[in-house]
């Protein structure tokens, strides 16, 4: 779920994660339109960054430019890869 939905169940968990491993943590503000489920907005940003070694920076412009066209909300994002 996006940072900062209440209401929703969870739990903390712990994780190992490969090397190379991309994490991207963000608000329902970059993945929620009017005009799509939530549920197919969640998928736009595995289809977007999935696979990508680029520098973090890059992602970071791809996402935010083929997803916060005109926003109708907040939108935070964090993306994180794991080094050994």
């Amino acid at each position: 779920m996006p940072l900062g939905v209440g209401g929703v169940p969870f739990s903390p968990e712990e994780r190992e994660l490969a090397e190379g491993t991309l994490l991207a943590l963000f608000t329902d503000g970059l993945v929620e339109r009017r005009e799509q489920s939530i549920e197919d907005g969640l998928q736009s940003p595995l289809r977007l960054l999935g696979g990508t070694r680029l520098p973090l920076e890059e992602p970071c412009d791809t996402l935010l430019g083929a997803l916060s066209r005109e926003p109708d909300d907040d939108v935070a994002l964090l993306l994180a890869r794991r080094r050994s």
